[in-house]
């Protein structure tokens, strides 16, 4: 009797284990994802990534082994590197923003020269706020130009209305400042 259990036991055990199971691979995970992502669509990155080598022509073997496009991407008949493209891009933009932070360090110590002034006012054609506000302490101040009430007067207003804190408080600042001719040319123009 307890022979008999052992063996329907194991007979039904055998039979779970002889099942078929799909056992998914990460590979299969990864396009699922992909597949899901693209709206059913496949892109070739991912359909092409195990080609086997007799598909495959001696040079496009080469081009894999060097890491190197497997098609060259033209444009007007020159290659276009993409990856050189962006780490350029993102190269310039470091550059300007570590520019920019030297022109507001000089504006903070007093020295203002003509490429600061240049780097401010193409920034000020941009509508960048900060570059307004700087222009605006500069010419109330006098760093590096000549004193112009009347003109930081005007950027400050500008400024207020492209909502930089602190803008109406400064105008208002300026204007106090301003002697009564000042005031006379300001309300004539």
């Amino acid at each position: 009797m307890i022979n008999s259990k052992i063996f329907i036991v194991i007979f039904l055990l055998s039979l779970n284990l002889a099942i078929p199971v799909h056992a998914t691979s990460l590979d299969e995970l990864y396009r699922d994802i992909v597949r899901e992502d693209n709206s059913g669509y496949l892109p070739l990155f991912v359909k092409n990534r195990t080609t086997p080598d007799f598909l495959l022509d001696d040079t496009t073997i080469k081009q894999i082994k060097e890491k190197t496009p497997l098609i060259p991407i033209t444009g007007n008949n020159e290659i276009i590197d993409f990856e050189n493209k962006r780490k350029q891009k993102e190269l310039e933009e470091t550059l300007q923003q570590q520019q920019w932070q030297q022109t507001i360090e000089t504006v903070k110590k007093g020295r203002v020269t003509a490429v600061e002034l240049k780097e401010i006012e193409k920034r000020i054609q941009k509508n960048d706020t900060q570059a307004l506000e700087i222009y605006a302490y500069i010419y109330a101040k006098g760093i590096g130009v000549k004193p112009n009430l009347i003109k930081a007067f005007k950027l400050y207003k500008r400024a207020e209305k492209l909502k930089v804190p602190n803008a109406k408080e400064n105008a208002a600042k300026v204007y106090k400042a301003m002697s009564k001719q000042q005031r006379k040319e300001l309300i004539s123009q």
